[in-house]
């Protein structure tokens, strides 16, 4: 059994398991950036001839100007799962610059209603945009993220409540004793432990392989 950390047909787990990132949620809007706030200064009155001042126009940054891009249990920085790819790619670009590698095609080829998806990689750290149908023409928005397990996080980006990635499952279990352990049936000890804020580990054994957000299921 191969392992794919929710890429399309790549490895998910070192030790077995076979995993694409499920559906994400198409009803969750792509946050947009704020519209501009104009404040008009007034003219103080005198008997002399004042001139008005010009209006200024005071905009609010971008989320492509971001200092810090943070990894959710719910989305990306500004955008939450269901963001449209053109948006969530500007706001990774202005901070990671081009991607190392991009790979699309069918997530899962053994399942027939399987969507087309597209996997984008910065080392270590992964995106995917999912399509709602299996044709390689229809818009895409933002399904999941994730990051190898020890992996050092490129500047400019954290994740959400400072969740760190070198723990084992029995130190996270530790941490967070809220979070929640749930067996993938595949046989391996392969599981998730999923916490509070939705972010979880996937792994097998007590070495978490990697930490991800977002749409999950296995195919194989």
């Amino acid at each position: 059994m191969r392992t794919r950390p929710a890429r399309l047909l790549i490895a998910l787990l070192g030790l077995g398991l076979v995993g694409c990132a499920a559906t994400p949620p198409a009803t969750t809007p792509g946050s947009s950036s704020p519209s501009p706030v104009v404040t008009t200064a007034s003219a103080t009155p005198s008997l002399t001839a004042t001139p008005t001042p010009t209006p200024t126009t005071s905009a609010s940054s971008t989320p492509a100007e971001q200092d810090d891009i943070q990894l959710r249990g719910d989305g990306i920085g500004a955008y939450a799962f269901g963001a449209k790819e053109v948006d969530v790619t500007a706001l990774l670009e202005a901070t990671l610059g081009d991607a190392d590698e991009s790979n699309q095609g069918i997530k899962c080829e053994l399942d027939e209603s399987s969507p087309w998806a597209r996997t984008v990689s910065w080392g270590t750290f992964w995106v995917e945009y999912d399509a709602k149908d299996g044709s390689k023409k229809s818009p895409r928005t933002l399904a999941a993220w994730g990051v190898s397990e020890g992996a050092t996080l490129a500047e400019g980006m954290s994740v959400q409540d400072d969740v760190p990635l070198d723990l084992t499952f029995s130190e996270l279990k530790a941490k967070y004793p809220e979070g929640k352990t749930k067996d993938l049936g595949l046989g391996d000890g392969s599981k998730r432990f999923i916490l509070p804020n939705k972010i979880f580990f996937v792994g097998a054994g007590n070495k978490p392989d990697h930490m991800q957000a977002g749409a999950f299921s296995t195919c194989e």
